[in-house]
C-alpha cells in the first residue's frame, strides 16, 4: 500500500504528538508546521516547517510550498482559522498532488458562526440552547439565569463569560465583540467524533464524555455511546454536505435530553481516545485520502477513561527545530 505523506498544522498544540505517532504507526509520513519554530511536535515528525501565522499575507503561499517540496498526499489543517481559507484554494493544492479532507464553504461558513449554527439547528428540528444575536439580547431574552456570552467565531473558549444575572449578561453583551447570547447547559458534555464520506453519508461515529477540560482541551475523557446521537449528527452532516473528520459538540441533561451546542468541521484534538478505544477513525482517514470510502462503525465501542499528563522532550539548542518552506 502505497505510503501517504501527511501534512498537519499546529504543530506546537498538546494533543498534536499523540495524534503525530497514531498516524506513524499506520505507516504514514508526517510533515508538521506552526509558526512557532519551538513547537514540541517538530522533535516527532518526520519533517517540520515553520510557516506563517494563518491569515497573514504569505500564509497560503507557504503552505502550498511546503506541500509541493514535501510531495504531501494529505492535508489536514487542525485550526478553525485555517479551514475556510485552505478550502477557498482546494484546487490549488490538489494541482499539486495534495487532497484536502474538508466540507464546501457553506458548511464552512456555518460552523464557524455560532448564530448561525444555532439557527441551522432550529431549522434542522435539532435540540439546542436557546441563542440570540447580542445586539437583540434585552431583560427577559431567558427564563432563568446564568447565560453564556460569546463570541460567534472564536475556539477555545477564548472569549467566553459567564453572567450571572441580566445586568452582567447586559454588559458583556456589549463588551464582547461581534457576541451571541445563549442559554447555559448543565449535565454531561459530549464531544462526539465523526467521518463523513464524501457522498456526505455518517460513516463513522464515536461520542466521548468530557470529564475535565483545560483551557478548551479535554484533560480527561471517557468513551460511551448515548443512544439518540446518531440521527441527529447523521442530518447535520447530510443538510450541509459535510466531508472528512468532524466533531460535534453537545450536553446530556440531567432528564437525558440533549442539546446540539456546537461543530467544529476538523478532526479533534482528543479524537485519539476513539482511536484508543478501537475505533478506527484514523485508518478512516486514511482510506478517504486513498479516495476509498472507509469501513462503517456506528456502534458503541469499549468503554475507555483517557487521562492526560505532562512530558518532556529534551533536545540540545538548534535541534529538532523546524525549517523554513
Amino acid at each position: 500500500m502505497t505510503r501517504i505523506t501527511l501534512l498537519r498544522t499546529a504543530a506546537g498544540s498538546p494533543p498534536t504528538v499523540t495524534q503525530y505517532k497514531a498516524f506513524q504507526a499506520l505507516g504514514c509520513r508526517i510533515v508538521a508546521a506552526d509558526c512557532d519554530p519551538a513547537s514540541v511536535g517538530f522533535a516527532f515528525a518526520d519533517a517540520a516547517h515553520v510557516v506563517p501565522r494563518a491569515g497573514t499575507a504569505d500564509y497560503l503561499e507557504r503552505m502550498l510550498a511546503v506541500c509541493r517540496r514535501e510531495a504531501v498526499d494529505l492535508f489536514l489543517p487542525a485550526l478553525d482559522e485555517e479551514l475556510a481559507l485552505c478550502g477557498r484554494h482546494r484546487e490549488q493544492f490538489e494541482a499539486l498532488g495534495t487532497r484536502l479532507l474538508l466540507s464546501g464553504p457553506e458548511a464552512l461558513a456555518v460552523c464557524a458562526d455560532k448564530l448561525r449554527m444555532a439557527e441551522c439547528f432550529r431549522e434542522l428540528g435539532i435540540a439546542a440552547p436557546h441563542t440570540v444575536p447580542a445586539e437583540a439580547y434585552r431583560e427577559g431574552s431567558f427564563e432563568r439565569y446564568p447565560v453564556i456570552v460569546k463570541p460567534r467565531s472564536g475556539r477555545g473558549g477564548t472569549g467566553v463569560q459567564l453572567a450571572r444575572d441580566h445586568a452582567e449578561a447586559a454588559f458583556f453583551a456589549r463588551y464582547v465583540e461581534r457576541a451571541v447570547v445563549q442559554e447555559c447547559l448543565s449535565g454531561v458534555e459530549y464531544t462526539i467524533d465523526a467521518l463523513a464520506g464524501f457522498d456526505h453519508e455518517l460513516r463513522i461515529l464515536s461520542p466521548r464524555q468530557r470529564l475535565a477540560t483545560e483551557s478548551g482541551v479535554s484533560s480527561k475523557g471517557l468513551t460511551h455511546w448515548l443512544e439518540g446521537l446518531l440521527e441527529p449528527v447523521r442530518t447535520l452532516v447530510r443538510a450541509l454536505g459535510m466531508v472528512g473528520p468532524l466533531n460535534f459538540q453537545c450536553f446530556a441533561g440531567p432528564d437525558g435530553a440533549v442539546k446540539f451546542t456546537e461543530i467544529n468541521a476538523r478532526m479533534a484534538g482528543t479524537a485519539i481516545l476513539s482511536q484508543a478505544a478501537g475505533v478506527p477513525l484514523f485508518e478512516g482517514i486514511l482510506d478517504l485520502a486513498r479516495g476509498r470510502e472507509p469501513a462503517p462503525w456506528l456502534k458503541p465501542c469499549p468503554p475507555l477513561l483517557m487521562y492526560r499528563y505532562w512530558d518532556e522532550v529534551f533536545l540540545a539548542p538548534g535541534a529538532g527545530l523546524g525549517r523554513g518552506a
